[in-house]
């Protein structure tokens, strides 16, 4: 269920690491944490200008994720729940200053 606390836009600041590049806990400002997971990464790869391709021109799916334990993998935040709602920041209780890692994934053609 969506957390409905409302945040100062000000203050709404992330760690952000984006695997594979030297972005590495970046402090990035979000603007609506109750836009969908699949926007943000939309957001976040318009303002880095990431790839949307890779070397062989295949196509690159991005996925956001959180480390729960330190030293531990991000464990992925999915787009959807499992009745196909579509997922936001807030839902998973994201909260300023965390530390969210962006995962790039190659998509074989």
């Amino acid at each position: 269920m969506a957390n409905d606390e409302m945040y100062d836009d000000e203050d709404f600041i992330i760690n952000l690491t984006i695997d594979g590049t030297s972005y590495e806990e970046v402090e990035v400002k979000v603007t609506d944490p109750n836009k969908t997971i699949r926007d943000q990464i939309s957001s976040i790869i318009a303002v880095f200008e990431l790839p949307k391709l890779d070397n062989g021109g295949n196509p690159i799916q991005y996925l956001l994720g959180q480390i729960m334990d330190d030293g531990g993998e991000p464990e992925i935040l999915e787009f959807a729940d499992e009745d196909g709602r579509e997922q936001a920041l807030v839902d998973y209780n994201i909260q300023p200053g965390d530390h969210l890692h962006l995962i790039s994934v190659p998509i074989a053609g």
